[in-house]
C-alpha cells in the first residue's frame, strides 16, 4: 500500500468556497475544514493579481508561489488612509505633483499613480496617529519610473523624532514590476501625530509609481506579535479591519486514532508568528496532537492529560516551508522534519475516554494561541508509519 492509500485526511490549498476548504482524502467530504472570517481579504491569485475574497472565502494565495498555500492571518487593521488615492488631499505635498491612475497596480487595474519630483527637497507624506511604545509595520507597493533613488522616513512630531532610520527604498523595488517594500519600527514614549514619508529630499528629481500603502499595528490582537506586513487591506476615507481567519473540523472520531498514528504539515511562517501559534488533532487540552511555533517550531503530544512529548525550539526559526511529521504512539513517539529525525520519545501513556475528534487551528481545540502562517498540505494517519515512510513522507 502507498501512503496516499493509507492517509485518512489529506487537505491541500487547491478547492474551497466560502466556509469550506475541501480535503481530497476523504472523498465524502467528512473532514472538509471549516472556514470562518468575518470580513473579505485579499490574496494573490495564480496570475500573480491581487485580489478580493469574499467573507469566510479561504486565501489561497500564490505570493512567490507556483501552487496556492492556505494563509492564516490574525486580525489586522489598515490606518493608511486613501491606500490607493495618492491625489487624495491626505497626503501633504511639496515640489510633488501626481498623476492619477497612470498605470496598471497589482490588483490589475489601472488606478497606480505616478509620482513627479520636480527638485531635490520634494517630500509627500501622510500623517497618522499611532500609540506610544509600540511595534508597527509601513508597507506600500513601488515601480520604477526614472528616479534613481528614493527617500522614505517616518518621523514623529511629539518629540521622538524618527522611528527606524530615515533612508532609502530604491535598491528594494523591481527592475521591471511592482516590489513591495515595509519599514517595521517601534514607537517612542511620546506617539501620537507621525508622518509618513514615501518620497523624502532624495537629492534627485524623476518619477516613480506608488500604490496600496498599509500601516498595521503588530501585536493588535490577542498576542499576535508578527513583524512583516500580512495582506493588503485597502482603505478609502476610513481604517479598515481584516477580521481573524479560524479553521477547524470536529466529528473525526471515526478518523483520528487517539491511540497512534501520524499528522503531517507542510508549513512555514512568512512573517515572524505570534509567541504561541499551534494547531493538530485533539479532543481537549488532555488529549491532544499538537504542532507550530513557540519560540521557535514546537510538538506536543499529551495522552489523559500527561505530557508524552513536549519539545520547544526543536528547530531554529526561519521563514522557509518545511514538512514536519509527529508519529504518536505509547512508547513509540517521534518528530520528523524535512527528512530528518529530530526529536524522539519512549514516554508511555494511554487517552482518556473521550477520543480526538477535532482538527484545528488552534491548541486543544479551544479558542487559544490560533496557528499563524501558511500551509500547503495537511495530511493525518490512523496508524504509525515506519522511518522508511516518515523518509519518504518529509522529504
Amino acid at each position: 500500500m502507498s501512503l496516499l492509500d493509507d492517509v485518512k485526511i489529506l487537505t491541500t490549498p487547491n478547492a474551497s468556497k466560502a466556509g469550506t476548504l475541501y480535503s481530497i482524502k476523504p472523498d465524502s467530504g467528512t473532514a472538509d475544514l471549516d472556514i470562518t472570517r468575518a470580513s473579505t481579504a485579499t490574496r494573490v491569485n495564480s496570475s500573480g493579481i491581487i485580489e478580493t475574497v469574499a467573507a469566510n472565502v479561504p486565501q489561497l494565495d500564490y505570493t512567490d508561489e507556483t501552487c496556492p498555500c492556505f494563509i492564516i492571518e490574525q486580525q489586522r487593521a489598515n490606518y493608511h488612509l486613501y491606500s490607493e488615492e495618492l491625489d487624495n488631499a491626505a497626503y501633504s505635498k511639496s515640489d510633488v505633483s501626481v498623476s492619477a491612475d497612470a498605470i496598471t497596480s497589482p490588483d490589475g487595474t489601472t488606478n497606480a499613480d505616478e509620482c513627479t519630483t520636480t527638485s531635490n527637497f520634494a517630500q509627500m507624506y501622510q500623517t497618522i496617529s499611532v500609540l506610544a511604545n509600540k511595534n508597527y509595520t509601513w508597507s506600500f507597493y513601488v515601480k520604477r519610473g526614472t528616479m534613481t533613488d528614493v527617500g522614505q522616513q517616518i518621523f514623529n512630531m511629539n518629540g521622538d523624532g524618527d522611528y527606524g532610520a530615515a533612508g532609502k527604498y530604491f535598491s528594494q523595488t523591481s527592475a521591471t514590476g511592482w516590489a513591495r517594500v515595509s519599514f517595521t519600527f517601534t514607537t517612542g514614549s511620546n506617539g501620537g501625530a507621525t508622518r509618513f514619508y514615501p518620497i523624502n529630499a532624495s537629492g534627485v528629481t524623476g518619477t516613480i509609481y506608488l500604490w496600496g500603502f498599509q500601516l498595521e499595528l503588530n501585536g493588535s490582537s490577542g498576542g499576535d506579535t508578527g513583524l512583516q506586513a500580512t495582506s493588503y487591506i485597502p482603505t478609502t476615507s476610513a481604517f479598515v479591519t481584516r477580521n481573524v481567519t479560524e479553521w477547524s473540523k470536529t466529528g473525526l472520531s471515526s478518523i483520528i486514532n487517539p491511540l497512534e498514528g501520524v499528522l503531517m504539515a507542510e508549513i512555514k511562517f512568512p512573517w515572524e508568528p505570534p509567541n504561541q501559534s499551534i494547531f493538530g488533532l485533539s479532543q481537549s487540552t488532555s488529549n491532544m496532537v499538537q504542532m507550530g511555533y513557540w519560540s521557535g517550531f514546537f510538538v506536543n503530544v499529551t495522552m489523559n492529560g500527561s505530557h508524552l512529548l513536549f519539545s520547544l525550539g526543536f528547530a531554529t526559526f526561519d521563514t522557509d516551508w518545511h514538512k514536519i511529521a509527529i508519529k504518536y504512539k505509547s512508547g513509540d513517539i517521534a518528530v520528523w522534519m524535512d527528512g530528518v529525525e529530530l526529536v524522539t520519545s519512549s514516554a508511555t501513556g494511554t487517552p482518556s475516554a473521550s477520543p480526538m475528534d477535532k482538527f484545528s487551528g488552534t491548541y486543544g481545540g479551544i479558542n487559544l494561541w490560533r496557528f499563524e502562517g501558511k500551509i500547503k498540505q495537511l495530511q493525518v494517519y490512523d496508524t504509525i508509519l515506519t522511518d522508511a515512510q516518515l523518509l519518504a513522507l518529509t522529504t
